[in-house]
């Protein structure tokens, strides 16, 4: 238990965000390999990860920059996962119950993946950081 894998990244535009986005999930694998998840929990923990950051860097960015820290760190409940951004403010534990996605964008479902599979979901607004905290359970995947 303990093993622990950081990742941090500044974000000017699409580009820059999806090589950050690509930056992480590649963290996301390295620790999933480092602490021998198998290839389901794997999965899951790159998607809640995609999941995460692509919407912190898509939707957090107001014509600026953002950066980004996200840690995983292996313990007894599961995989925990420490995410901090500078982005807009944005709950994610205020959002009212899902009723489907969005029929133009198909959006809303990436968020209701992270939280029918997380645990301890936890959000703080500070200092003009988002930081979100959350569990995956590794006995789930």
């Amino acid at each position: 238990m303990g093993t622990r894998i950081c990742f941090s990244a500044s974000a000017l535009g699409p580009e820059t965000a999806a090589q950050a986005i690509g930056e992480a999930l590649a963290a996301a694998r390295d620790f999933a390999s480092s602490i021998g998840l198998d290839e389901r929990a794997a999965a899951r923990l790159a998607i809640v990860i995609e999941e995460i950051v692509s919407n912190a860097l898509r939707h957090g960015m107001n014509g600026g920059t953002i950066a980004c820290t996200l840690t995983l760190e292996e313990t007894s409940e599961g995989v925990a996962i420490g995410f901090d951004d500078t982005g807009l403010p944005f709950d994610p534990t205020a959002v009212g119950a899902f009723t489907g996605p969005d029929r133009r964008t198909g959006g809303g479902v990436g968020l209701e993946l992270v939280r029918a599979w997380t645990t301890r979901l936890g959000y703080a607004r500070a200092d003009g950081h988002n930081r979100l905290s959350l569990i995956l359970p590794i006995g789930w995947a």
